[in-house]
């Protein structure tokens, strides 16, 4: 009996240790632990990716709006043009006065950095610039003249060239080409910021013996 039972339990733990054996189910939990701990290593490095990239796209797309709400909003408003001749005998106009103001919404407009054009039928003059000082008005720059300013935004002695809302300056040409009578003439603002304000018109039949001559309105 003693040998019969030391023989089954030899065989029973040759049962036993051939089924360790042969069992797979741990490497099968390690593989899937591996490609869990994987799946979530991409999946944070993905998530990353994507913070930074929403952040660079907020920031973009925040200047982007910044830059068009000013392309929109900022222009000049024309109040007037008056043409001045040297004298009631002259038959072309020596300068070319335009006054200007902010418009209602636009932000602060340095003239400093406004670019003109005029033109008449045959020649134009473009890229003309700003000079504070009025003994170089020619026909390449012009000079501005405040008529209105509160804030005092527009103070060439401390280097400040702004207008902004409320403010009224005039804008002196002294025209490189000739406008006589029944001449067109045209008149082109470029601000730094927003759209150019282009302004068409035409020289009166006659100047008669006016000085000063009322281009618009």
């Amino acid at each position: 009996m003693n040998l019969i039972f030391r023989k089954g339990e030899i065989n029973m733990k040759h049962i036993r240790n051939k089924s360790l054996m042969s069992d797979s189910d741990a490497q099968a939990g390690i593989g899937t632990l591996i490609i869990f701990i994987a799946m979530v290593l991409v999946a944070a490095v993905a998530a990353a990716v994507l913070i930074q990239t929403s952040g660079v796209l907020q920031q973009r797309s925040q200047e982007t709006g910044t830059q068009a709400i000013e392309e929109v909003s900022s222009n000049i408003g024309i109040e007037s043009i008056v043409g001045h001749r040297s004298s009631a005998s002259s038959n072309d106009l020596e300068y070319v006065n335009i006054t200007v103001k902010v418009m209602a919404g636009a932000g602060d407009i340095d003239i400093s950095q406004l670019i003109i054009a005029i033109q008449n039928k045959t020649d134009r003059t473009d890229n003309i610039g700003y000079t504070s000082n009025s003994s170089l008005l020619s026909g390449m720059n012009f000079t501005v003249r405040e008529l209105r300013d509160e804030d005092d935004s527009y103070n060439t002695t401390n280097n400040n060239y702004v207008i902004n809302t409320g403010d009224l300056v005039t804008i002196n040409l002294n025209p490189s080409i000739d406008f006589p009578a029944r001449e067109p003439m045209r008149i082109e603002l470029n601000p730094e910021h927003g759209a150019a304000v282009i302004k068409d018109l035409t020289m009166p039949a006659s100047y008669g013996v006016d000085i000063y001559i009322s281009l618009f309105p």
